[in-house]
């Protein structure tokens, strides 16, 4: 029988995060940033202002407009490789940047510490219909599958880093945390059920 198309929802554990430095020298001594893998993120959201003022004549309620919007920090989590420094190398450099040791504190693109990040989530192959029949074997699980939805935050840079606590009474792996701050984003979607989402520019 056939199934019919697309009644899932995008299902929230296929996906892929690329941060894009925008200054060369962050690309010069963080090293590959762009092709890390991330267990979780997080924290995605915007709210708007309120401000509301009352008029003389005007008693049941007060007016009411928007002021700015804040974008939350978003927080990105990944075991602990011994040998991927690259979360820590950004905070470091924007540390060092801060404090005039890069560029003099230049704004300059070469000195810039921000990153954008892309996030990039894919249709699972159940969601998506690419099969003929339950229990029968998925001849292309080895592809990533179509972009359903992706999201990029602009201009980037660490809030906070840290590394899960060490306990010998436990046999857990070690998670290092990412907190970005950043001045928006953009969400780009499918145009149907069987399209695939573009990036946001």
């Amino acid at each position: 029988m056939a199934r019919p198309n697309k009644t899932d929802p995008i299902r929230n554990f296929k996906f892929r995060v690329q941060i894009l430095p925008q200054g060369t020298a962050l690309k010069a001594q963080v090293g590959p940033i762009d092709t890390l893998g991330f267990a979780v993120v997080s924290g995605l959201s915007v709210s708007n202002e309120l401000i509301q003022y009352r008029e003389g004549g005007m008693n049941t309620h007060p007016h009411k407009m928007i002021g700015q919007s804040d974008y939350s920090p978003v927080t990105f989590s990944k075991g602990l490789f011994s040998h991927e420094s690259s979360l820590f190398k950004w905070q470091s450099f924007m540390h060092n940047w801060s404090q005039g040791g890069i560029g003099g504190g230049s704004s300059s693109n070469d000195n810039d510490y921000r990153c954008d990040i892309l996030v990039q989530v894919y249709d699972h192959p159940v969601s998506s219909g690419n099969y003929a029949t339950p229990g029968e074997s998925i001849s292309n699980v080895s592809t990533p599958g179509k972009v359903k939805l992706a999201f990029k935050l602009y201009n980037c840079w660490p809030a906070s880093y840290s590394l899960t606590d060490l306990s010998a009474g436990e046999s857990s792996i070690m998670i290092q945390q990412l907190v970005v701050n950043h001045e928006g984003f953009a969400l780009s979607f499918a145009a149907d059920a069987n399209g695939e989402a573009p990036n946001p520019a």
